[in-house]
């Protein structure tokens, strides 16, 4: 962890320090050399997309010539461009029933409603002076139920004792995937992370995945990986679950390494502490030059060819005594 959190000092730095700053040097430096240099790139974008039509047109569409393909393209671009938007010609398909269009699932009245009573709940305590972060479980789990029962009109789940031995295995999990949850979501919301990170925000989207997935073991990873980054693991935190935690953390400091490698061969890199940038300013307004005279003459090249298509073709002329052939008299 001490390492993972030094890697992570040294990235935080480059995204928060470092390349802003190169970015803003950049645009007060070289902004007009950058706006051409994108200028003449879109430019050029267009006349390559417009070549390449061209030539699927001369090896698609049957057409003897470039200049006859060229001509072909124009016409059926200049009838898209005149068709009004939204008029394709087509009828749109007709509307699929919603029950079955996986974009509207039919709706799960306990997990939705579990995760908006407890936003409900959350608010709740808020207006009544209560913080949810320093609450037992024990007391959370309590009131909870209790506001579910008199404010809702939802009863309390029946006691173990008298549920179906059957269904007691899958009813204790789902259960305790809930009470992770409710745990999870209490340290990770984000109305009670004011210094909220791209970590704490990284592991509030695992929460959901795997709240959504039903992964009781990851829910039970994440839970001990939040202890003891908060230094409160203790006889809950199992052998196999630090274990879990470790194998994360690697995991964690060999992809932050890969990223630290390759910001490290960034110009950003380190940008806010140079002090001397005069070499820097030199190397890179020699290679925007270097490439703006490269972008000029390739958009010459392509400009002169789809003049050389957009021109009429040139009238044959007739020898004299191919005329007097065809008229004797």
């Amino acid at each position: 962890m001490a390492r993972l959190e030094q890697a992570r000092a040294e990235w935080k730095r480059f995204e928060r320090e470092d390349k802003p700053a190169f970015a803003r040097w950049m645009a007060k430096t070289f902004g007009p050399l950058l706006t051409r240099v994108r200028e003449i790139a879109d430019l050029i974008r267009q006349k390559e997309s417009l070549v390449e039509e061209v030539e699927m047109e001369m090896a698609m569409g049957g057409a003897r010539s470039a200049r006859s393909a060229f001509t072909q393209v124009q016409k059926r671009r200049d009838h898209f461009s005149a068709a009004p938007p939204g008029n394709s010609g087509e009828a749109p398909p007709p509307p699929e029933d919603s029950a079955d269009d996986p974009l509207f699932p039919e709706d799960d009245p306990e997990e939705v409603s579990e995760f908006e009573l407890e936003l409900m709940f959350e608010e709740l305590l808020g207006v009544m002076g209560w913080d949810p972060s320093r609450m037992s479980d024990k007391q959370y789990t309590k009131m909870f139920a209790e506001f579910k029962e008199r404010v809702l009109g939802q009863k309390p789940p029946e006691p173990p004792s008298k549920l179906l031995p059957d269904s007691t295995p899958a009813k204790d999990e789902q259960s305790r995937i809930k009470e992770l949850y409710r745990l999870l979501v209490r340290r990770l919301h984000p109305d009670t992370q004011a210094d909220r990170d791209s970590e704490v925000s990284m592991l509030w989207h695992e929460v959901q995945e795997a709240y959504h997935d039903g992964n009781l073991d990851r829910l039970e990873m994440l839970l001990a990986l939040t202890d003891i980054q908060s230094n409160t693991a203790g006889e809950q935190t199992s052998l196999f679950q630090m274990r879990a935690v470790l194998e994360e953390l690697r995991d964690a400091f060999k992809a932050l390494q890969r990223n630290l490698g390759a910001a490290r061969k960034e110009r950003a890199w380190g940008f806010a502490r140079l002090a001397n940038r005069s070499a820097l300013e030199t190397r890179i307004r020699c290679e925007l030059e270097t490439d703006l005279f490269r972008h000029e003459d390739r958009l010459q090249q392509l400009e002169a060819l789809i003049t050389q298509w957009s021109k009429p073709p040139k009238p044959r002329k007739r020898s004299s005594k191919t005329a007097s052939a065809d008229f004797p008299f």
